[in-house]
């Protein structure tokens, strides 16, 4: 019999605990109507303007993207310090993570469906002491799908959750307008979903009132949801990595220097300004790094 999938909760550890059994959960009534507002207002004004610079963004599944929402308002960096949020991130990744990335989707009518992992370019854990078949700078999107990417039906060990993902809903996500989909449990499978067999793997829908949070490990299988109506749903995706792996923005370039003037501690960590265990420095022992601060070039002696 199959397990009922997880309701949306506002309950933190009901939350956890569908975190570990199903790879999500919906974390509701995480923001208020007027923060939900004021999300909408400052990203569609962004929107109109990134419109009139030519500058919109739409990915081949139909979906337009608004990138690099940490330089386009305080509104959008607030989200990334929600203490319950928070709080399921932690407890998929542990204390220490970057911001890998934090964008808008906006799902039109129509659009298609593109079943992924996050954490696809992990490589998988070879079994019995053997050497993988995958080396891990041979990984892409394209070719390394599917049920058999290691010749074995059930893999004896797999990769651990180094990547948290989240869906912020800015409208009411319903089966519908595109909710998010995902399949319970895949997180746990040590596979990539491929899209020619597994179409009827219990897809499941993350809905939720808006101001609710859909957040899913980066092993779940998931895709956004085809929407069916006649308007456009509204989210914004935050993701984290740990802090081993390259972030999917690259903040230490891309930040606007307002923003790091004005940014906590907290936040320069967030975006890679602070090394982990001796890597991501410069020259010298340093907890934290800036823009601007090299290592030592050619030097010669002094005669």
């Amino acid at each position: 019999m199959t397990a009922p999938n997880p309701e949306p909760t506002r309950d933190l550890q009901v939350a956890k605990s569908n975190m570990d059994k199903f790879g999500y959960c919906v974390l509701t009534n995480v923001l208020s109507i007027n923060e939900v507002d004021a999300l909408r207002t400052r990203l569609f004004e962004q929107v109109e303007a990134e419109e009139q610079l030519d500058k919109t963004w739409v990915n081949p599944i139909g979906k337009q993207l608004v990138k690099f929402l940490v330089n386009k308002g305080q509104v959008f960096r607030d989200l990334l310090f929600q203490p319950n949020y928070r709080a399921v991130v932690d407890h998929v990744l542990g204390p220490e993570y970057l911001l890998s990335s934090i964008n808008a989707h906006i799902a039109y009518p129509g659009g298609s469906l593109e079943f992924h992992r996050d954490q696809f370019w992990m490589p998988p854990p070879s079994n019995d002491k053997k050497e993988p078949l995958i080396r891990a700078g041979a990984i892409n999107r394209k070719e390394h799908k599917g049920h058999h990417v290691l010749g074995e039906d059930n893999p004896l060990t797999i990769s651990p959750a180094v990547v948290c993902n989240s869906m912020w809903m800015l409208d009411d996500f319903t089966e519908e307008n595109g909710a998010t989909i995902l399949v319970p449990g895949s997180h746990l499978s040590g596979r990539e979903p491929d899209p020619r067999l597994d179409t009827d793997a219990n897809w499941t829908s993350a809905v939720g009132p808006a101001g609710s949070v859909a957040i899913f490990d980066g092993r779940t299988w998931h895709s956004t949801g085809l929407n069916v109506t006649d308007q456009p749903r509204v989210g914004i995706n935050t993701g984290f990595c740990a802090p081993q792996f390259r972030q999917q923005e690259n903040f230490q370039l891309g930040t606007a220097p307002e923003v790091l003037e004005e940014a906590s501690n907290e936040l320069l960590a967030l975006l890679g300004f602070k090394t982990y265990l001796g890597y991501g420095g410069t020259e010298g022992n340093h907890e934290w790094v800036a823009r601007g601060q090299y290592g030592l070039g050619e030097l010669k002696p002094k005669p």
